[in-house]
Formats: C-alpha cells, structure tokens, sequence
C-alpha cells in the first residue's frame, strides 16, 4: 500500500513539474542555473525513470487491446520512448527542452 502511494506521489510530482516547465520557458537561451540542475539532476530525472517503468507496465497490460486495434507502436511510443527521451535525450537543467521542436523532428 505504501509503495502504491509513492508511486502515487512521485507520478504527480512529475505532472506538475512538467506542467510548470513552460511557465519558466525563456525566450532567450541561456545556461540552466545550478539549482535547476540540481532539481533535474536529483528529483525529475528519477522521476523519469519511474514514469518509465510504470509506461512499461501499463504498456504490457495494454498489450491485448492494442493489438487488435494495430496501435502497438503508438503506445510503445508515448508510454515507453517518450519518457526514455525526456530522462536521457534532455540536457540536464533544461526542462524545455522538448516543447515543440521534437513533433517536428518526428516523421
């Protein structure tokens, strides 16, 4: 029970903090600060990693009803690649960094 809690609570951690980073985008570019490094560095990025896991797990048990429907790659995509390129693609600080210009690089 306590595990399903904390799984509970680091998944909305990680929605607000994802939901905050575009209220701090910057028209200019400049360097992360240290302590945006450190909040990436120590909190999202495990985060991350656990928003992985749990897309893994939701993914499998998806698995009967999207392959039916040929959606396997979609879901593949959003719950599992997606939270793999935010944790390891991303510059550490910049929580930005994917808003907008990924859609376009994607075929």
């Amino acid at each position: 029970m306590a595990l399903k809690r904390t799984v509970a609570f680091l998944l909305a951690a990680l929605m607000l903090t994802l939901a905050y980073s575009p209220a701090q985008a910057a028209t200019i570019e400049e360097e992360p600060s240290s302590s945006a490094i450190v909040f990436d560095v120590l909190i999202t990025r495990p985060l991350g990693l656990v928003a992985t896991a749990v897309g893994a797990g939701v993914f499998i048990a998806g698995l009967p009803f999207t392959i039916p429907t040929r959606s396997v790659a979609v879901a593949a995509d959003k719950l599992i690649v997606d939270p793999l390129r935010f944790t390891f693609r991303r510059p550490v600080g910049e929580m930005d960094y994917f808003n907008g210009f990924e859609a376009a690089e994607k075929p």
